[in-house]
């Protein structure tokens, strides 16, 4: 049952994610990135620090100074970065596909890291789902755009950030970082203001979809605590795939996107691929805690 509830979590945890891509996609077509990146990011810093005024979560400790905090927070930043730029000038089912790719980038940096060991299948599987990737991107195709790469290094900064999450204190609260992080997210639009076009008077239908998109991104990520603190990792986990699904659903039937069969084919290698470690790793657990049982 409680695994049950932590799959449920993360369900609605990768639809939320969809459903504010989908708009912050809408948005870009209005709005430049870097302001795209200063509302969302400092609103979502507010509508956090409310909510640690109401629960009174800590704010403000020693172990933040720790250049691994701000080196997390840096990624963070670039990663929203990359990413909303993605958004903005890539199809949303082509930038949710390559995103997906993150657990098998995380896979790579544990071993150079973490010097964690890694079997053979494990390495064909990471090799399967980089070729998915290079199917979506297509940089030998006459249809190639250069800016399908941003989404590639929105992934990495994804994987360097979860790396650097692991040497994060526990005591930390997910909250306190969160927060930090849309603050981090909104310096970044600030620092690449001056590098493109100027501030836009945003109509009120846009002002509404950034409220929501910053709603969502709030709620999103709190389904997402819950979702890790339910289940299992290694039965949630898969879970995490689902946001492709509701990304391809919204951008074909609300953008009116059509994805080529590269996409359909590259984003399947890179699922199955990423589940294959996933119950690989899981598979390895049972097995070491049977054989500790034993002894």
């Amino acid at each position: 049952m409680k695994n049950l509830r932590g799959i449920f979590f993360m369900v609605v945890a990768m639809a939320t994610f969809a459903l504010g891509d989908a708009l912050l996609k809408i948005i870009s077509l209005s709005l430049p990135v870097s302001q795209i990146l200063i509302i969302t990011g400092f609103a979502g810093g507010v509508l956090n620090l409310s909510i640690i005024c109401i629960t009174k979560t800590r704010l403000f400790m020693p172990e933040l100074r720790k250049m691994v905090f701000l080196m997390r927070s840096a990624t963070d930043m670039l990663s929203a970065l990359f990413f909303v730029w993605a958004i903005a000038t890539t199809p949303l089912s082509s930038v949710s596909a390559v995103l997906q790719t993150a657990p098998l980038m995380i896979t790579i940096g544990a071993v150079i890291v973490y010097r964690e060991a890694v079997g053979s299948s494990h390495w064909t599987a990471i090799f399967v789902g980089l070729i998915g990737v290079m199917l979506i991107v297509r940089p030998m195709s006459e249809a190639y755009q250069p800016s399908a790469w941003l989404a590639v290094l929105a992934t990495f900064c994804v994987a360097l950030r979860d790396l650097l999450t692991r040497a994060i204190a526990d005591h930390i609260p997910s909250l306190t970082i969160s927060t930090y992080s849309f603050f981090a997210v909104g310096l970044g639009g600030l620092i690449l203001l001056p590098f493109g076009p100027k501030f836009i008077q945003p109509s009120p239908y846009i002002c509404w979809l950034l409220g929501g998109a910053t709603i969502l991104g709030t709620f999103a990520n709190f389904m997402l605590i819950l979702a890790t603190r339910w289940g299992d990792a290694s039965i949630i986990a898969p879970f995490r795939y689902t946001r492709l699904v509701f990304s391809i659903l919204l951008a074909v039937l609300v953008m009116d996107e059509q994805p080529l069969w590269e996409t359909w084919i590259g984003a399947t290698m890179i699922v199955v691929s990423g589940c294959y470690i996933f119950f690989n790793e899981r598979h390895k657990i049972i097995n070491r805690t049977s054989y500790k049982s034993k002894a």
